[in-house]
């Protein structure tokens, strides 16, 4: 059987339909608060403080739900890095369809599909439940590994399966990890099954791997505080205990926190705070004679790679894994230096942005006039806010109308309903702190004009359908008060509400492109509201038999859209109608 539709595909999040920004919100709030008094990370820390072997090969312990070491050696390893997934099928697909593959061939050289899969964090957007994972993440997975991986279902198979370890991001935490722990901490709910063949190992939500040649792989779990917990801290330290001189490790982390450090630098002490408990992490490391060659991060969703000058230590941002596109415009890291905190005080430089400056700068102007074409809900928001404000602030006019008397009939309606002024103060409050900047100044007066261009609009909407209603009623010679007030009504909810629904939205694209292309300001706001599929990204790694670390950067630069796929058999099988075959960002980085 083969169709074009599947029940199962998800749509790119509707950040800014109302229903959602309230959800959200709440979500967040709550997560907030249970987080700050109740973290599980403290419940999962007593489930141990083992690390993973990868040194040598495996083998399947059934009885144990899990795989056990063999006196084989590994002489290599390959694993696959991807943050930010789970949002609409088109790009998260695309990104599993590639990962699924036994392998990527590069200048006729075959990369072998990672035997170790790591999500970076935000495995689901927008928040965190078992419907949201099942649809927007495992689904695809699981239909790209019955596509394109080879399944293999014995028992004396299994160790040739990938393994899949993540971290989670904000919006995982968003239900405290309930969702999350289902997923990927246990065999009751899923036998240590992950979307059909990569299987789950880890305890907890952060982990540590030990891998061929001297190598290590950690994950940390930064929570929304942005804080390493101290049982975490202590799981950390007795795996360093492990450790040799001259081991090099692979930290993954939730967020490229040095990029956001060295961008707000001089603004805020915001980011230097979520460093702290990194800092105490690098202090146990460095007491202790092992070094970060390498820093993956996902949460900001392109490509970004900081290096020192001879290349030997590298910080990756690598978030392009399904959810919408990030710009990389948002700041000039030319020239710029990212300092580490450790005792050598090694120096970072800027070494490369995908999406590319220019092309980013580019894309920037899609909320231009686009916005109300990406976001058609928003529009609900501002038509309600315009048609209840112009109802309320017009006032009857004698004689010939006038801007001038339209004005001070709007004043006075406000002094005379207090309410008026109260939901016209409260807009203009909830535009100053919506605006994206650490400076008050910034915040007031962006702020200010943006909420003053909305109250501008609703004074001439609603005194056009004051007109109207106007004419109308002179035209039918109306006298009765109340079909004078339906008509009244009418005029408002036509004039003012499809006004507002249109002029809202093209407000709120103008106030974001502006923001974005003149201020650097709205990053994510900006590039959320346009919901760019394409220009996604994923890493593959491989640790070869001589030790050297090589880091294969990917990206897809179109990832096939609705009408492009096909499915069969009941939807498990999905075909695109052209290749995904994903290029290099830049050459392969290689770290000795």
């Amino acid at each position: 059987m083969t169709n074009k539709a599947n029940p199962k595909t998800a749509q790119m999040t509707d950040w800014y339909n109302p229903l959602q920004l309230i959800d959200t919100a709440k979500k967040t709030a709550i997560s907030t608060i249970i987080g700050e008094n109740a973290d599980p990370r403290l419940i999962s820390a007593a489930t141990g403080s083992d690390f993973l072997d990868y040194t040598n090969k495996l083998i399947n312990d059934e009885e144990n739900h899990d795989f056990k070491s063999t006196a084989e050696p590994r002489n290599e390893i390959w694993i696959d890095y991807v943050s930010d997934v789970g949002d609409g099928w088109n790009p998260t697909y695309s990104i599993a369809h590639c990962l699924a593959r036994e392998s990527i061939t590069v200048a006729g050289k075959p990369l072998k599909r990672g035997e170790i899969l790591i999500f970076g964090g935000d495995g689901v957007y927008p928040t965190a439940t078992d419907d949201e994972y099942e649809t927007r993440l495992i689904n695809p997975y699981r239909t790209a590994f019955e596509t394109v991986g080879k399944t293999n279902k014995s028992a004396a198979e299994l160790e040739k399966e990938p393994h899949v370890y993540a971290l989670p991001g904000n919006h995982d935490w968003y239900d405290s990890l309930v969702s999350f722990q289902k997923l990927f901490f246990t065999h009751i709910f899923n036998k240590r099954l992950f979307a059909g063949n990569w299987r789950t190992r880890q305890k907890r939500s952060y982990f540590a791997l030990k891998l061929p040649h001297k190598w290590w792989l950690l994950g940390i779990d930064l929570q929304l505080q942005h804080s390493i917990d101290i049982p975490q801290l202590k799981y950390f330290e007795r795996v360093v205990e492990e450790m040799e001189d001259g081991d090099k490790l692979i930290v993954c982390v939730p967020e490229p926190y040095w990029v956001k450090a060295l961008k707000y630098e001089g603004l805020t002490d915001k980011f230097e705070k979520k460093e702290k408990s990194i800092e105490i992490f690098e202090k146990i490391l460095e007491e202790n004679h092992v070094e970060v060659r390498l820093y993956l991060a996902g949460d900001l969703h392109h490509y970004r790679r900081f290096a020192t000058e001879d290349g030997k230590y590298q910080k990756i941002t690598a978030g392009g894994g399904g959810a919408f596109l990030h710009p990389t415009h948002d700041f000039d890291f030319t020239g710029k230096v990212v300092k580490s905190k450790t005792a050598d005080a090694r120096k970072f430089f800027w070494r490369k942005n995908y999406p590319e400056f220019e092309d980013s700068k580019a894309l920037d102007w899609g909320n231009f006039f686009g916005f109300i074409f990406k976001n058609k809900s928003f529009g609900i928001l501002t038509g309600i806010l315009y048609a209840f404000l112009a109802f309320l602030t017009h006032g009857n006019i004698e004689g010939e109308f006038t801007l001038k008397k339209a004005f001070d009939a709007t004043v006075t309606s406000c002094i005379v309903q207090p309410p008026v002024l109260i939901v016209v103060i409260l807009m203009w409050l909830g535009l100053v702190f919506f605006t994206d900047s650490h400076s008050l100044r910034y915040k007031r007066i962006a702020g200010t004009i943006h909420a003053w261009t909305h109250i501008t609009a609703i004074f001439f909407l609603g005194w056009l359908g004051f007109i109207a209603k106007t004419a109308i009623v002179e035209r039918l010679k109306i006298v009765n008060s109340a079909a004078e007030n339906v008509i009244w009504l009418i005029s408002i909810i036509v004039i003012c509400g499809l006004g507002g629904y249109i002029i809202g939205s093209l407000i709120m694209g103008l106030y974001l492109f502006i923001s974005l292309h003149l201020f650097k300001r709205h990053d994510n706001e900006a590039f959320s509201a346009m919901k760019i599929e394409d220009y996604k990204n994923f890493l593959r790694l491989h640790i070869g038999s001589d030790g050297v670390l090589t880091v294969y950067p990917f990206k897809l630069d179109e990832v096939p859209k609705k009408e492009d796929w096909i499915f069969e058999n009941d939807g498990k099988v999905c075909k695109p109608n052209r290749e995904i075959d994903p290029d290099l960002i830049e050459d392969p980085i290689e770290i000795e």
